[in-house]
């Protein structure tokens, strides 16, 4: 009676297995595994509060066929984050990973069971795997996401290093409603490397512009030719920190009121007949908007200060008269 109990038991096991792992996904249709990388440092003041987006990846957009791999009951198709991290304690206590989709951010510690829900549903699928039968019916959808660190501990003060002991982290890997199939070939994994790029610094940064508003005065119309310089205004960035950590600013100016001609030229909303660079002294080189670029070299200095010019040209031979006024944000990574 026993060993009776015992196959019965065998058999329940091996049924219930089946049906856990009968979803396959593949990238492509092909591509069980891809990466990303965070491939430059990143500093993390201990002041930061909760939440704070550390890091972002850029947009992906991958394509993804998944279908029923053997007999199987309805189900959805679920992006497990964190798949080898269901406790969230891999990376340590003072950081974790999200997924931004949708328009929205969500984290790991906000979602049920660390999944979200894709836009494909089997009804379910009578045909045996080895018959080539499930596979016919196979969809495919378009994932568009990107990847965020955020700070997961309270405001500190004091720590120094690195923020986590593990470079490589599975993000995500796609699955059914049974849960994780531990096949390596069957269901696609992203993974994010190069997590030991983040390290904590003693304290930040604070910045000073001077001249908060850059008033090139009156200007005379008379003589205006396309790409004719009208006039330079100096202007400077100062950034102040009260410890010797050694580390740089990046940033980003977004522009508001205004448009980003050729990447380089910020164009009033308001009267397009002229435009404004930003120049770096003393080598004159020009600043982008909308991408990242170094506003202070990594050092252990206290205090920089680093000078630009903001130099105003005309767009136009027929100018159109009036004021204009542009602004653009700066938004500053720590590196």
């Amino acid at each position: 009676m026993k060993r009776i109990y015992q196959l019965l038991s065998l058999a329940l096991l091996l049924v219930l297995t089946q049906k856990s792992f009968a979803l396959a996904c593949l990238k492509d249709d092909s591509q069980a595994n891809a990466a990303v990388m965070i491939n430059t440092s990143i500093a993390v003041p201990n002041t930061l509060p909760k939440d704070t987006v550390l890091w972002r990846s850029e947009n992906q957009s991958i394509s993804v066929t998944c279908w029923q791999d053997g007999t199987a009951p309805a189900e959805d198709v679920y992006l497990y984050l964190s798949p080898k991290d269901q406790s969230f304690t891999q990376l340590g206590p003072d950081m974790e990973l999200g997924i931004g989709m949708n328009g929205q951010d969500q984290r790991c510690s906000q979602l049920p069971r660390c999944r979200l829900i894709l836009p494909i549903h089997f009804n379910g699928c009578s045909i045996e795997a080895w018959q080539g039968g499930c596979r016919g019916y196979r969809q495919t959808t378009t994932l568009n996401f990107n990847f965020f660190l955020s700070k997961k501990s309270l405001p500190s003060s004091g720590k120094e290093g690195s923020l986590t002991l593990v470079p490589t982290y599975p993000a995500f890997q796609l699955d059914g409603i049974g849960g994780l199939n531990p096949s390596p070939d069957k269901n696609f994994r992203m993974t994010l490397s190069g997590l030991n790029n983040l390290r904590y610094i003693a304290c930040s940064s604070v910045l000073s512009i001077s001249p908060k508003t850059v008033n090139f005065g009156g200007i005379n119309s008379t003589g205006a030719q396309v790409n004719k310089v009208i006039k330079e205004v100096p202007f400077s960035i100062s950034a102040i920190k009260t410890c010797n950590s050694v580390y740089g600013l990046n940033a980003v100016l977004t522009p508001v009121a205004a448009t980003a001609a050729d990447g380089y030229t910020l164009v009033p909303s308001n009267n397009t007949s002229v435009g404004i660079s930003l120049l770096k002294q003393p080598n004159r080189s020009a600043i982008p908007f909308n991408r990242e670029f170094t506003l202070v070299e990594s050092s252990g200095d206290r205090t920089v200060v680093n000078n630009f010019l903001a130099q105003l040209k005309w767009r136009t031979s027929k100018p159109k008269l009036g004021k204009f006024n542009a602004t653009a944000t700066i938004d500053v990574f720590y590196k």
